[in-house]
């Protein structure tokens, strides 16, 4: 009886319980988020006439380019494929 509880267990951890890898789930969840700020961002600047908050925009573009750049650098390292996420291309990078 053991032994079939066993096989059931393994059975559901490997083939229907995917094992999880919370680490890479969270860096493509805030490269994704990042990306989606990003281009918030860019919408905002293309919709603002107010130069201070014309400024304020630029200085939020720069900031989120520079943590996008660290999550992609760090993806990589860690051997994590984000295709489909990147934005504008190669201009982030």
């Amino acid at each position: 009886m053991e032994k079939h509880f066993n096989s059931a267990k393994i059975f559901y951890y490997e083939f229907i319980r995917k094992p999880e890898k919370p680490a890479q789930d969270a860096i493509l969840l805030q490269i994704r988020d990042t990306s989606q700020r990003l281009e918030s961002a860019y919408s905002r600047f293309e919709n603002e006439s107010n130069e201070d908050l014309l400024d304020s925009i630029i200085y939020e573009i720069q900031s989120l380019k520079a943590l996008y750049r660290y999550l992609l650098k760090l993806a990589r390292e860690k051997g994590i494929e984000c295709t489909g996420v990147s934005v504008f291309s190669g201009e982030v990078i």
